[in-house]
């Protein structure tokens, strides 16, 4: 047998080959031997010789040995090393674990952030249900509170049309009045020495009225005050003043207050409407008006609940001509009622300018008698007194026995004082004395009210003339206690 061929290297070593060297070993391999090959052999004694089979990475030193001196190659340290599969094992592990752990964590934050997402989206629908709910209790409040600021003022706007309205059925009967006002009511007002009142009323900064009773008597005080300038269809000599006035290029007496100063801005215009009949004046005769109307646009309110607001009384005459015009300030405090009644008033304050009212009355009476507008008695002295006013003393009770009358009383009338002392005011009386009237101004006579009315009465020698008369409560010394009355007798044909 020959001799075994030599063995090849593996096939990548031959790749890692030079073509010179594949080339040679082809030759031995055919039995021959490139050119020079000898020589390049024998020059490098230590080159393996052709078909010695060389490792890859023979003759590179073995840096992992170095040193050791055990000659043993050390592992692989590339990735498919079995140290580097089991480190590569250990990290992915960690990794893995680690990864777990994140997802863990992050999964406890998330559920941790929608549980406190929840908390607080209930926390926030609980505070909007709640701010809902009070800005609904707010808004049902404010409608209360609304609506029962609108009834004190329609309750504030009625009284001030009781106190001058005539044609009111409501405005003497108690029972009305205490619908709109407590019993204990109290009202304010400054000092009204033009008009009827009881002495004890009177304070050291005005007047105060206490109970309803007292109340509608003040109202009937203001209405005979009214009265005597709402039924005049001309100032006695006005239109002869006036032309004298004009002749002498002086501003007329009826656009002039008595102080001089001109009267207030709406005095002596028309008023609009159709004017009802002054009180007790005849069918189909022209009388006054008057109104107090409540500026509900002014109307504030107090912390308490007070309501405070402006008023304006117009007052016209038979020719619907306005002769009295007073501005001024309320203020009503209220005392809440049950649930379904309407709040009453218990205490209503007047303020307005007393003097600048009492030149109106002045300017408006234009009495020939009596000027200025004087003050009116309210005691028994104070009605004895000397006056150019025709003026008779009665007793407070039924028959209403004359006890003094004046001499201007008995010059209109013709009796002489000791004629008319004992008797009853029934000498006046005659055929077309309106005995309704009559009956109506007895009625108020016997309730201690100051009271007028528009007579035909007739003089001692029998002649006629129309008598405006205003007939006003008298008190004892302590002014306590009605005693007498006094009548005032005003000649309207004069």
């Amino acid at each position: 047998m020959g001799a075994p061929p030599p063995l090849e290297p593996p096939r990548d070593q031959r790749m890692s080959q030079s073509p010179e060297d594949r080339s040679g070993q082809g030759s031995s391999r055919g039995g021959g031997r490139a050119m020079g090959s000898l020589d390049v052999l024998d020059t490098f004694p230590d080159a393996p010789r052709s078909g010695t089979f060389i490792p890859v990475g023979a003759g590179k030193p073995d840096v992992s040995s170095e040193g050791s001196g055990s000659g043993v190659p050390a592992p692989k340290r590339g990735r498919n090393g079995p140290a580097a599969a089991a480190e590569s094992s250990s990290e992915l592990q960690d990794k893995a674990d680690r990864c777990r752990a994140r997802n863990r964590e992050h999964a406890r934050q998330t559920r941790r952030r929608k549980k406190e997402f929840v908390e607080n989206l209930q926390v926030s629908v609980q505070t909007l249900t709640r701010e809902n709910e009070m800005m609904a209790a707010r808004l049902r409040d404010m409608d209360e509170r609304n609506h029962e600021r609108a009834q004190r003022v329609d309750t504030v706007a009625r009284i001030l049309t009781l106190r001058v309205s005539e044609t009111d059925q409501g405005a003497d009967d108690p029972a009305f009045w205490g619908e709109l006002v407590e019993p204990d009511f109290e009202l304010r007002l400054p000092h009204t020495p033009y008009r009827s009142f009881a002495p004890y009323e009177a304070t050291a900064s005005g007047r105060t009225v206490s109970g309803i009773e007292a109340a509608i008597a003040d109202v009937r005080s203001l209405r005979v005050c009214l009265a005597s300038v709402m039924r005049r269809s001309a100032p006695e000599g006005g239109a002869a003043d006036d032309a004298d006035a004009e002749a002498k290029g002086v501003e007329p007496r009826s656009t002039r207050s008595s102080s001089g100063r001109k009267p207030p801005s709406g005095v002596g215009e028309a008023l609009e409407g159709d004017a009802p009949a002054a009180p007790g004046a005849k069918d189909g005769e022209p009388g006054g008006r008057a109104e107090c109307a409540l500026e509900r646009s002014s109307a504030s309110w107090a912390a308490d609940g007070a309501l405070m607001a402006t008023w304006t009384l117009r007052v016209s005459d038979s020719r619907r001509r306005v002769v009295l015009q007073q501005r001024g300030s309320l203020k009503a405090a209220f005392r809440p009622a049950p649930v379904g009644e309407v709040d009453r008033v218990v205490c209503l304050e007047f303020m307005f300018d007393t003097v600048g009212l009492w030149q109106q009355l002045t300017r408006a009476a234009r009495s020939p008698t009596a000027e200025p507008y004087v003050a009116i008695p309210n005691t028994l002295d104070d009605a004895v007194r000397d006056s150019e006013d025709a003026r008779v003393v009665t007793t407070a009770k039924r028959p209403f026995v004359i006890e003094h009358v004046n001499d201007a009383w008995t010059k209109l009338c013709g009796f002489t004082a000791e004629e008319a002392v004992g008797k009853t005011l029934a000498i006046l009386q005659g055929p077309d004395t309106e005995k309704g009237e009559v009956a109506d101004l007895v009625r108020g006579c016997e309730d201690g009210h100051a009271t007028s009315a528009l007579l035909t009465n007739y003089t001692k020698e029998g002649d006629k003339f129309q008598n405006f008369l205003r007939v006003f409560p008298l008190t004892e010394d302590d002014g306590t206690k009605v005693s007498h009355m006094l009548g005032v007798l005003q000649n309207v044909n004069a």
